[in-house]
């Protein structure tokens, strides 16, 4: 994580975004449950899930280590006239940059696997638990499942329209999964090409519920989708974790 991974993908990353109303729904019920009103969204990215909070009317504050989706996420709230405060910070240390308590963090669309070590993920999670409140909540999600590592997926079409296509091929070396991402954009007066790459760490449900216990979570909850879907080994399609300070 010295590097940039995403300085070359920044601009890209949202062209297969979507908009999800169940998702939605998931946060706001959690959220509601957990007496919610300050939020860190610790891997922010280009801004998408801050705003979208924002709308639900919570205080949102935003961090991520990398610079490049920062600047698209500064981008994003001056367009939309926003003032909500963000900052350079690496998830293994936010102690070290927010010096009040929040309601909830949450790290999202497998961030929280871009540590490649154990003691990194530890770290994350001790660092992320250190800035919530008591009986605060954390929240985070992954696409990889104990049912999808069954048989891993090497190719997945991510995205196709008129003017776009993006492929994701996967490469594993153990439990470090490497996403070749895969961009062409071909309009009708243009066709370009564009490759990016991104490492990560598998990590399935009894390694979470470990480490979420080393770090004292309690109250630990994996959901397999949005719709809160108890998360089944056998079945489930996305590993959402839920667990309180």
């Amino acid at each position: 994580m010295t590097t940039d991974a995403y300085e070359g993908f920044a601009a890209r990353y949202d062209w297969m975004a979507s908009d999800d109303l169940e998702r939605q729904g998931f946060f706001r019920r959690i959220f509601s449950q957990h007496e919610v009103s300050r939020i860190l969204d610790c891997a922010c990215g280009t801004g998408r899930d801050l705003i979208a909070f924002h709308s639900m009317g919570y205080s949102v504050f935003g961090s991520d280590l990398s610079e490049a989706m920062l600047a698209q996420t500064r981008e994003r709230l001056a367009k939309q006239q926003l003032q909500i405060p963000v900052a350079t910070a690496d998830f293994r240390t936010l102690e070290e940059v927010f010096d009040c308590q929040f309601d909830a963090v949450v790290c999202l669309t497998n961030s929280i696997n871009e540590p490649l070590e154990e003691a990194g993920a530890s770290q994350a999670l001790s660092s992320m638990r250190a800035v919530l409140r008591d009986g605060g909540v954390l929240i985070f999600d992954q696409g990889q499942t104990d049912a999808m590592m069954k048989d891993p997926p090497r190719f997945v079409p991510a995205a196709n329209s008129r003017d776009f296509s993006r492929l994701m091929a996967m490469e594993y070396a153990g439990a470090v999964m490497t996403v070749h991402i895969l961009d062409f954009e071909h309009t009708e007066y243009r066709c370009e090409f564009e490759y990016s790459a991104v490492r990560m760490r598998v990590r399935l449900h009894d390694e979470w519920a470990t480490l979420l216990d080393g770090a004292g979570f309690k109250n630990v909850e994996f959901y397999g989708d949005w719709a809160a879907t108890p998360y089944d080994k056998n079945r489930s399609a996305r590993l959402i974790a839920v667990a309180q300070k």
